[in-house]
């Protein structure tokens, strides 16, 4: 089963506000600015799970894919942004976010696969055992 297949638990959201300049002429959200917002909550995410790897390395983006659902409009709208970790290699993993409207509508699925990164040595960093736990106890699951 891929992880697009899978049932997904998100035990992080957070809301995102919209503001007048995401818009397009016609008022709703150009789809660059999903990806910026999708940025916000992975930060947020590791700040709350594992500080630890953001506070040492750069998480860098090798692939993303996105399905566009539904427009979401600036004027209107109310979104926050929900995010998971579905699967830890040795140094990367595979994020899946999701942007859900105020009545639960879902207007985006993200998924991205990262690498953690060492700026200074300029190679790809191996997750530690503790920040797998640390993860792995958030989302309430073996990854």
């Amino acid at each position: 089963m891929t992880d697009h297949e899978l049932k997904i638990e998100y035990h992080h959201s957070m809301p995102i506000q919209l503001r007048w300049m995401d818009a397009d002429a016609f008022g709703h959200v150009n789809n660059t600015m999903y990806f910026q917002y999708y940025d916000t909550a992975k930060m947020d995410y590791f700040r709350k799970v594992c500080h630890e790897i953001t506070d040492k390395y750069a998480i860098v983006t090798v692939h993303l894919d996105a399905n566009f659902m539904h427009q979401v409009y600036t004027k209107d709208d109310e979104v926050i942004v929900r995010s998971a970790i579905t699967h830890i290699g040795h140094t990367s993993f595979t994020f899946r976010q999701e942007l859900v409207g105020k009545d639960g509508e879902v207007k985006c699925i993200g998924e991205t696969i990262m690498v953690l990164f060492d700026t200074d040595k300029e190679k790809t960093v191996a997750f530690t055992p503790e920040w797998r736990v640390m993860i792995e106890r958030f989302e309430g699951r073996k990854l």
